[in-house]
């Protein structure tokens, strides 16, 4: 008899607290069940176009490792690295004493080969009369064979001089234009409108040439190259001339739009890549050589069903794309519609499977559906 009491007390507790906990679950239940506010887009058709994407990288438009013709000392920098240079401005200068020396040596040779030639044609001429004048003796047979033999020896041997003294002298013109390209080598000048982006030397260093010493490099940035892999099956759909829109990390909503101007002929054994090459003016030089580029080639351009991307949603870890479609009667219901899609185009999505043209679709207020849910709309979406 001392127990009733006891779960008497038990019975009332456990009473009292479903009662309790009754309202809870009808406040939930009653929130599911409030239709969520939506927005609405309608499936239609769009032009979008096929587009590869690729990664590239920035090459300047010119780079030239600067090296010297000759050997000798420096004697002056005109430059440091990141100046501005224009084409022959003149970067580094060489003691020029020895290859002014060979100027002068060079040039007091030709005057001297110059005056042995005069020499040699002053002779031959001579030579020359006495040789017609022995001729027409001989041709009377005043003259023995023997003394008409030496005279023609002799006027031969003149005129062999005479060309060995000519070809002395173009010798010399030769080594005096040698050393006069030796002696301006000694001012090393730019080879193209540049900046200067690495200096290796300073005034004193010697610089050789075997090895060749690298003295500084020089680039030209006024327009990049933007060189990019490509995999090997979209090689048959790329051509020269095909549009392609490229965008930098370093310049965060800027589009540059530009063409190809060379495909690379051969594919990578290794990668089953080919490379293609964008040029882009570069005023100011605010691309750098070696910036990362994001590219996007169009191909072809095709007639799809679009949804837009807030409609699109994928379920985690996962390829499969979906979205939820309005049903019933009354419109005021969705459901869940997997997705095979396409072309990804700015904020559009091609459609391939799943849907038809003027479904509609939930584009905002996704998130919280399912299959079946209640919705109510706020505003209809327009594609753009």
């Amino acid at each position: 008899m001392k127990k009733f009491p006891l779960l008497l007390l038990i019975f009332v507790f456990v009473v009292t607290a479903g009662c309790h906990s009754k309202p809870g679950s009808n406040n939930q239940k009653k929130q599911d069940e409030k239709p969520i506010p939506v927005k609405l887009t309608t499936i239609e058709s769009r032009d979008l176009w096929h587009t590869v994407s690729a990664v590239g990288t920035a090459k300047p438009f010119q780079l030239v490792q600067i090296k010297s013709k000759i050997p000798g000392k420096i004697t002056g920098i005109r430059v440091n690295e990141g100046s501005r240079v224009k084409k022959g401005a003149i970067l580094v200068e060489l003691d020029p004493t020895d290859y002014n020396l060979a100027v002068k040596n060079a040039r007091a040779a030709l005057k001297s080969a110059f005056l042995t030639l005069k020499e040699v044609e002053v002779t031959l001429k001579n030579t020359r009369q006495d040789w017609k004048r022995y001729q027409r003796l001989y041709e009377k047979k005043v003259i023995s064979r023997q003394k008409w033999n030496h005279i023609d020896t002799g006027y031969r041997k003149t005129r062999i001089m005479r060309d060995i003294a000519s070809s002395r002298v173009s010798r010399a013109e030769i080594a005096l234009e040698v050393a006069l390209t030796n002696l301006k080598d000694t001012q090393l000048r730019a080879p193209f409108d540049g900046i200067i982006t690495k200096r290796f030397v300073d005034p004193g260093n010697r610089v050789y040439t075997i090895p060749p010493t690298v003295l500084m490099t020089l680039m030209d940035i006024s327009h990049v190259k933007i060189v990019s892999d490509v995999p090997e099956k979209e090689m048959p759909r790329l051509h020269v001339a095909a549009p392609a829109f490229l965008k930098f990390d370093a310049f965060p909503g800027k589009t540059f739009q530009e063409k190809i101007t060379r495909i690379y002929p051969d594919v990578d054994p290794v990668t089953r890549n080919f490379t293609v090459e964008i040029n882009l003016d570069n005023p100011g030089g605010k691309i750098k050589a070696g910036m990362f580029a994001h590219v996007k080639i169009r191909v072809r351009k095709i007639r799809a069903l679009v949804i837009p991307r807030s409609a699109l949603l994928k379920i985690p870890g996962t390829g499969i794309y979906y979205t939820f479609r309005v049903t019933g009667v009354t419109g005021d219901t969705v459901e869940k519609v997997n997705l095979e899609t396409g072309v990804f185009q700015d904020n559009l999505v091609q459609v391939l499977k799943g849907l038809k043209q003027g479904d509609r679709v939930v584009a905002v207020g996704n998130t919280r559906l399912k299959t079946g849910r209640k919705i109510t709309i706020i505003k209809a979406e327009t594609q753009s």
